[in-house]
């Protein structure tokens, strides 16, 4: 079991917060454990840090300027060796990863995190050139280290109306959205605990659609190299 937090904002523009427990499960994990502590993010009055953020304050995303509806944390503790939870490592991603200020200083990121992928060949192969992929995925030991901190680390995620992403340290990441788990049968005691978390979500239908293809690094590869 692990302990989440979620804030979330109403319909009546009223800001809720809650505590959870829930198993340390990808369902539950997957929303929270995407961005570390001191991320900065774009908002409509410049970057700030993800903690700093509340429902309500206005983001810039690949669908416009959006409103965050939901923010979701958890810890990362070390030492917890578990083969059912994701939260296992982390990754840094190094200054100058991607080109230069690309990011400006090391971002880090947790199992949930996925970026952009752009191939032109994707466009002939699947009528789209952007995918969505874990960053953990491109771990390199250089410009992407996978790193298992010694410490604690907050780590969160966040939700906006449009599935979508943002410039994180001028890298495209994707916002959150429970994915292929909104058509996932699931028993009923352990929807409703993931629902809990969302005071904002009455049905999973609720979270909308993706606006970008998930897939792995290594799907891409054999398409690709097929």
């Amino acid at each position: 079991m692990r302990k989440y937090e979620a804030t979330a904002l109403l319909p009546d523009l009223s800001i809720v917060h809650k505590a959870h427990v829930a198993p340390a499960l990808a369902l539950f994990e997957d929303a929270t454990t995407a961005f570390a502590r001191g991320t900065l993010l774009p908002t409509v009055r410049g970057p700030v840090a993800i903690e700093d953020l509340l429902p309500g304050d206005y983001l810039q995303t690949s669908e416009g300027t959006q409103p965050v509806l939901w923010i979701g944390s958890t810890t990362y503790v070390p030492g917890i060796d578990d083969d059912v939870s994701t939260l296992a490592r982390l990754a840094r991603i190094t200054a100058d990863a991607f080109g230069p200020s690309r990011p400006m200083s090391d971002v880090l990121v947790g199992p949930a995190a996925r970026m952009v992928l752009r191939r032109d060949r994707l466009r002939a192969l699947i009528g789209q050139d952007r995918v969505l992929v874990p960053v953990l995925e491109f771990a390199d030991g250089e410009r992407i280290v996978q790193i298992t901190p010694a410490g604690a680390v907050q780590m969160y995620h966040l939700m906006v109306p449009r599935h979508g992403t943002l410039r994180v340290g001028g890298i495209e990441m994707e916002s959150y959205h429970p994915g292929k788990a909104i058509a996932k049968p699931l028993p009923d005691a352990l929807r409703g605990l993931f629902l809990g978390m969302f005071p904002n979500i009455g049905v999973m239908q609720d979270f909308g659609d993706l606006s970008m293809t998930r897939t792995t690094r290594a799907a891409i590869d054999a398409l690709i190299a097929s």
